[in-house]
């Protein structure tokens, strides 16, 4: 899960410290069919699920996560980047992470390595971004759009929300020249999430001198 894990992190490592306590009063009019932005947040935490699109940015290049998150504790799908696919899958307590393979390789030919995982929640691209919009000090509105700053060494990030209805639907977080778009959708009517059928499943390569018990 590797690479699942640095999409997380790679832009929120400047980020953790920013949010101070309390959380702020827009002081705006909301558009009259969405909720307002902290509760929307809290309506896309506690659904059943939803499948989410993550496109990252980087002057190293592009890739792209389609997932699909289901309360509790699981959360799969793959990344790409060109033509090449991981798949990446928890649940509950352990981890799936395919080789690397080409875009139209069969899923029943994949080979799963297993091992221990920090859970879905913990590792959901949706729950790590929106905990953001939970506590701006300087967010400003725009219809159905809010936009803030965050700053911490020296580094801005600015993130920009969507509401749509009672759910988050996409946000922006731009940092120098990298960039994260997240696109949530299909809210509580997702496709279960399931390893694809007939793929093999096997325990994950131990590092040389790791030890076997």
């Amino acid at each position: 899960m590797n690479n699942l894990r640095q999409l997380i992190a790679w832009l929120l490592l400047a980020l953790v410290a920013v949010v101070g306590a309390g959380a702020a009063a827009l002081g705006v009019a909301q558009a009259p069919d969405n909720v307002p932005l902290s509760q929307a947040v809290v309506n896309t935490q506690r659904a059943s699920n939803y499948s989410e699109v993550v496109s990252e940015s980087t002057p190293q290049g592009t890739q792209t996560d389609f997932l699909v998150y289901q309360a509790p504790d699981k959360l799969g799908g793959y990344i790409q980047s060109g033509n090449r696919r991981t798949y990446v899958y928890v649940i509950g307590n352990k981890e799936y992470q395919s080789i690397t393979v080409t875009a139209n390789t069969p899923t029943k030919q994949l080979v799963f390595y297993e091992q221990p995982s920090q859970g879905a929640v913990t590792l959901d691209p949706a729950h790590n971004y929106l905990r953001y919009a939970q506590r701006p000090k300087n967010a400003k509105q725009s219809g159905s759009t809010y936009t803030f700053s965050l700053t911490e060494g020296g580094q801005v990030g600015t993130f920009v929300f969507t509401v749509s209805g009672k759910y988050i639907s996409a946000m922006t977080l731009t940092v120098k020249t990298a960039s994260v778009q997240l696109a949530i959708s299909m809210v509580g009517t997702s496709p279960p999430v399931a390893l694809p059928a007939g793929a093999k499943v096997v325990a994950a390569p131990t590092s040389p001198g790791t030890p076997t018990g």
